[in-house]
């Protein structure tokens, strides 16, 4: 059988989420926050399947700590779920209010989150008490990757399921980005997705990317996407 070459990379992920704090079973003078509808624009208005656990955590603390910083933390924490933890850093930006935050992906059940949190104050991680948030934050995440090529600057993502990314020739524009992605989705010969922009450093230079949620990830289908996003940048 042909092993599976992956691609191991850090790079970054920016999308506005809507946000709803978490006042239950966290650690004492704390402040956590989720994004309550994750690919909203996949999924529609409704919550994330209507699920009981967790899909996206933020930790807010008071310094800002590195991806680094946050990885070296998070190997010497023993809890049972950690190797499942999609651990990664974010700020959170409503309006001129900018927080970072530890974000944690597929954390298994809302009663250990205060477990969780006491096993980083060990290490002397110094979470905020109280956060002004909005209804909505610009996120941007920089996080690690694990992907396969599976073609032409397509890439399937191994940590996070339904996840592909698409490499672009240089960076696309807000302005654009939005005008290409309201273009694709009017056109209803594509299944439903959710996108947003990113970047990774690639073979050691920025490589600007979109991210692709969907539950058809077939290769034509991102090759099209990908096509029209080239057009005109």
């Amino acid at each position: 059988m042909k092993t599976k070459q992956l691609i191991q990379v850090c790079g970054s992920i920016i999308k506005e989420e809507s946000i709803a704090p978490i006042t239950a079973n966290i650690a004492k003078n704390t402040f956590v926050a989720e994004a309550n509808m994750p690919y909203s624009d996949y999924f529609g208005v409704a919550p994330f399947n209507m699920q009981t656990k967790p899909n996206s955590l933020f930790l807010f603390t008071v310094p800002y700590y590195s991806l680094q910083e946050v990885l070296r933390f998070a190997r010497l924490i023993d809890l049972s779920c950690m190797q499942s933890l999609n651990i990664a850093v974010s700020v959170l930006d409503f309006g001129n209010d900018h927080y970072p935050a530890i974000r944690i992906k597929n954390f298994p059940d809302y009663a250990m989150i205060h477990k969780l949190q006491n096993c980083f104050i060990e290490q002397g991680v110094e979470f905020a008490k109280k956060v002004h948030i909005g209804k909505k934050a610009i996120i941007r995440t920089n996080k690690c990757f694990s992907l396969e090529e599976v073609g032409k600057n397509i890439f399937i993502d191994h940590l996070q399921e339904k996840t592909a990314y698409i490499a672009l020739s240089k960076l696309i524009h807000h302005e654009y980005y939005d005008q290409v992605v309201a273009d694709i989705r009017n056109n209803a010969s594509y299944p439903m997705f959710d996108a947003a922009r990113g970047a990774i450093i690639l073979d050691s230079e920025i490589t600007d990317i979109i991210r692709i949620y969907s539950g058809h990830l077939e290769v034509d289908m991102l090759e099209s996407i990908q096509e029209k996003f080239e057009k005109g940048i």
